[in-house]
């Protein structure tokens, strides 16, 4: 028996298993012979499909596969190659391709070509390591009239059997050398084209999850009523129940704007009910509560934790915190494959795949037909606009996406861009009637600053023992705040983005039960937190009405705030660097609004939001505008085949953060990494910004172990206090 796998699994088992996923894509991803151009898409992946592991039948690697640690210093691929000329096919490059990259890109297949120079074993000898096994092989061929049949409805090619090793075949480095020719001189034809992205992707796709042992393609619920039984549905929703194609949605926190994008999801489903659903957020913290979120609504369903998937950067740690080791490792194993038919991710796990990062050509595929939910696009900066703004009219353009743009605070120019960039036609609204209902807050603007100020925070903490929120802009300014209030209540935290992950992890499970919670804008990112009164520095509107969120979130039985109007209070003054951090203009012209206001009714936030942006983004524009740009050469870039030099943990350091350790964790940390305890190293990181970074590398504060150590004192309840040093232990004589 020829095997495929050293846990036993043969070559015919493994082949069958990649064929039966294949048949389920092909229902996925329907029609794409006709969107790529190339009629015969279909039948030329399930034949690299059939033959792509003939290679493994040497004699070395089936050795390999009994010995473990004894590698075999060849690659397989490259062996099948010429047992593709058993079809009786004419045009079979595709096909060669197809099987010569599914494991390496070109640039590495590139070394095994042979010149005078070479010294090692060479191509003909290690074909002829097949022969003793050519025997298994064909009674492989044998069978494929049959298989063909059952999954393409027809036998197009008859196959011949093998006779005898191929000799002297080097086809596969003619094959490479013209590819790898083509990417040079960037010659775009139609084999590095939409063709072979999507060729390439569900080859992987198919030999990934088989050898991952799924079976089943998960595809989303064709209705959602049984999961949501509402009493009665808000405006929006009922709307997105019956709204073909993209759209926008803005609705107040807290009107249901999730159910209501599902429901436009759902109903927007080709008839296949294939299509991937990815659900778009800003931040990391409001991603792991909306899957857990999902993940409870809708597992019942599927009877299946794999329903929903996790990704952002440190999605495998909190998987790993979450579930049992080996629950862990399967949803960790399906989470980047086409197997989750619910995606919660943010934009850059999108973005990456057209940076041609490892494994792109299966991103790619996955979200071909996608339906994307971008929900809180208020939140991003100028630049991640651009970005997710013409990766959108890419997606909708290129991949047959639709598109659903969602936030609470909507100003009227970003709006005005995703209307008119993707040509969106519906645009979702509440009424001013129904908008009234969810009125929270009465707003007053408080003059001075937070520390002169700092008496009325602490009467209201003393005031019929209501739970106080404050938020600062700077982290800096929130642990000082913090030390000045902390000793008024017993139960209270700091909350920034400047705690190792453990710590944070500690803080966030009792958010619920504080009476005082001091933060930064970790807090605006949809938490589901519900406190009574909330101080605030002053910040962006769009800002303070995030941070106003998480006060009077409840709701009675008939859906009205449950505490009725709550105050929220902003102080007119900030600190000296919240220069460094929001539009001092913006924040001014916040003020000069909110100044105006008393009770904050919906309708009237939406003019306000509109009055504070009427310039846009200012002098942020050309930034915008510079970013579409490049992002137009990135997209011409993409070519299959070729992986992009750049590692995936760089293209998340050109978002502005860098990973290290505190000093005081270092001890802890190699610890982990010494034992292989990868997942429980990662609780002891924290992001700096870059600035943050070399400021700290020009004072000599960074070090290099295994990672990135910072010099700074370190607090399990103050954070990172970054301008002290850490005290260093003194040996004693």
């Amino acid at each position: 028996m020829i095997k495929a796998k050293s846990n036993g699994e043969s070559l015919e088992d493994h082949v069958n298993k990649c064929l039966a996923i294949f048949a389920q894509l092909k229902d996925i991803y329907p029609n794409l012979g006709d969107f790529t151009g190339y009629p015969a898409f279909y039948d030329d992946v399930f034949n690299a499909l059939f033959f792509h592991d003939f290679g493994k039948a040497a004699e070395g690697f089936q050795k390999s596969l009994r010995n473990d640690g004894v590698r075999w210093p060849y690659r397989h691929e490259i062996l099948s190659t010429p047992f593709i000329n058993c079809l009786n096919k004419e045009n079979t490059e595709f096909i060669k391709i197809l099987v010569l990259t599914h494991h390496k890109d070109v640039n590495e297949l590139t070394k095994f070509i042979e010149d005078e120079c070479d010294i090692g074993t060479r191509y003909d000898e290690r074909l002829e390591e097949i022969q003793p096994n050519i025997g298994g092989l064909n009674e492989l061929i044998k069978r494929y009239p049959d298989i063909s049949k059952k999954i393409l409805g027809s036998i197009e090619y008859k196959v011949n059997l093998i006779e005898d090793v191929p000799k002297d075949e080097k086809i596969w480095e003619e094959t490479i050398q013209e590819i790898d020719r083509s990417i040079r001189l960037r010659e775009k034809n139609w084999l590095l084209s939409k063709v072979g992205i999507f060729g390439k992707g569900m080859m992987n796709a198919c030999d990934y999850l088989a050898s991952a042992g799924m079976k089943a393609i998960l595809k989303p619920l064709p209705s959602l009523t049984e999961v949501y039984r509402f009493d009665s549905l808000t405006s929006v929703q009922e709307r997105c129940l019956s709204t073909r194609g993209d759209a926008i949605i803005i609705s107040p926190t807290g009107s249901g704007k999730t159910e209501a994008s599902l429901f436009w999801a759902t109903y927007n489903l080709d008839k296949t009910r294939g299509n991937r659903i990815f659900y778009n957020l800003p931040y990391t913290a409001s991603i792991n509560a909306m899957y857990k979120r999902l993940l409870k609504k809708l597992t019942p369903y599927y009877l299946d934790d794999g329903c929903v998937s996790l990704l952002h950067g440190k999605a495998t740690y909190f998987l790993y915190k979450m579930f049992e080791e080996d629950k862990f490792k399967e949803l960790k194993n399906i989470s980047r494959k086409i197997y989750s038919p619910y995606k919660i991710t943010t934009p850059f796990q999108c973005l990456k795949h057209l940076f041609s990062l490892k494994g792109y050509e299966m991103g790619l595929l996955e979200m071909y037909r996608g339906r994307f939910i971008f929900d809180e696009i208020h939140a991003y900066d100028a630049r991640t606009v651009g970005l997710i703004l013409s990766m959108c009219e890419y997606f909708k353009e290129e991949m047959d996406a639709k598109i659903l743009i969602m936030s609470a605070t909507l100003p009227d120019f970003l709006k005005d861009l995703f209307l008119d960039v993707l040509h969106i036609k519906n645009e979702i609204k509440m009424v001013n009637r129904e908008l009234n209902k969810y009125l929270r807050h009465k707003c007053k603007i408080i003059d001075g600053d937070i520390i002169e100020n700092i008496d009325l925070i602490e009467k209201r903490l003393h005031k019929n023992k209501e739970k106080v929120l404050v938020v600062c802009n700077t982290v800096k300014r929130a642990q000082m705040v913090y030390a000045m209030l902390k000793s008024e209540v017993n139960n209270s935290a700091l909350l920034h983005g400047r705690f190792i992950l453990k710590d944070r992890e500690a803080i966030e499970k009792e958010l619920e039960n504080l009476d005082l919670l001091i933060g930064t804008q970790a807090i605006e990112v949809s938490l589901d937190i519900d406190y009574d009164v909330c101080f605030t520095e002053p910040a962006p509107i769009d800002a303070l009405i995030q941070r106003f969120g998480r006060v009077n979130r409840r709701k009675n039985e008939e859906g009205l705030p449950l505490k009725g109007v709550c105050d929220v209070f902003v102080f007119s003054k900030g600190s000296e660097n919240d220069r460094f951090i929001y539009d001092e203009q913006i924040v001014k012209s916040t003020l000069d609004v909110l100044s105006d206001f008393d009770l904050l009714y919906e309708h009237k936030l939406y003019d306000a939001v509109n009055e504070v942006y009427a310039e846009g983004f200012g002098d942020k524009r050309n930034e915008f505008e510079d970013t579409r740009t490049l992002f137009k050469q990135i997209i011409d870039d993409i070519t299959p085949f070729k992986n992009s030099n750049r590692k995936e943990s760089e293209f998340y350091d050109l978002f502005d953060s860098i990973e290290v350790v505190p000093t005081l964790c270092r001890s802890e940390y190699l610890d982990c990494i010494e034992n292989k305890r990868i997942f429980d190293a990662m609780q002891y990181c924290l992001r700096l910004t870059n600035g943050q970074y070399h400021k700290l590398l020009n004072e000599g504060r960074i070090d290099y172990e295994k990672a990135i150590f910072v010099n700074a004192k370190y607090d399990t309840k103050l954070g990172l206090l970054i301008s002290e040093e850490e005290e260093q232990e003194q040996n004693i004589i």
